[in-house]
């Protein structure tokens, strides 16, 4: 299951849990209101070539090359 974080709007409490993705955010354990799911950082990386920082798609074609 993947982690997420969630802020109470209403008292600025920030959580993390382990959920679904189709779970109903949790209700604030300070005030009992519904938190908000936050956006979090990734540790997705690209690695390699061919990606969009090797501006792939964008280099010129070696001579008798294919499209």
């Amino acid at each position: 299951m993947p982690t997420y974080d969630f802020k109470c709007e209403s008292c600025d409490l920030e959580i993390e849990l382990f959920q679904k993705i189709d779970d109903k955010a949790p209700n604030c354990p300070v005030c009992g209101r519904s938190m908000t799911r936050l956006m979090s950082a990734t540790t997705f990386i690209l690695s390699g070539t061919g990606w969009s920082k090797d501006n792939y798609g964008l280099k010129a074609k070696k001579k008798g090359e294919k499209k």
